[in-house]
């Protein structure tokens, strides 16, 4: 299961609240399931990490999420994935938010479903497999 950015999110939302949510509560639902994340959520976290009033703090509580989870580059397959999503969506008039298309490519490159709170905008990627929560 790749995560999206979203529910990364909302598991660091959660664990600083003290509380168990729906982010949580969906991970549990996975129990022994590999986990990967993408190199593009990866990034927009750093880019959260970066905006925050404590950069450093919020820096250690990404890094303890995220250093749980196996981290999934582009592979060779990517590019030409992408260029026939991102096609078929502009044709279709539906296109997503360009790192969204980016982590469920690289999702779908290499046979993982993703797991998101923003399943509308991931489920406009055909073939691609999406949970939500």
């Amino acid at each position: 299961m790749l995560l999206d950015t979203s529910v990364c999110v909302d598991l660091l939302r959660e664990r600083g609240r003290g509380v168990r949510g729906p982010a949580h509560d969906a991970l549990a639902k996975l129990g022994d399931t590999p986990i990967f994340i993408s190199l593009f959520s990866l990034c927009e976290l750093e880019a959260g990490m970066s905006l925050s009033d404590r950069p450093e703090a919020e820096r250690r509580r990404v890094n303890a999420l995220v250093g749980h989870l196996t981290v999934v580059a582009p592979d060779d397959a990517f590019a030409l994935l992408y260029g026939e999503a991102a096609a078929y969506l502009l044709r279709n008039g539906t296109p997503i938010p360009v790192m969204d298309l980016l982590i469920g490519i690289t999702a779908k490159s290499r046979s993982l479903p993703v797991l998101t709170r923003d399943t509308s905008h991931f489920r406009r990627i055909p073939g691609l497999v999406v949970e939500g929560y």
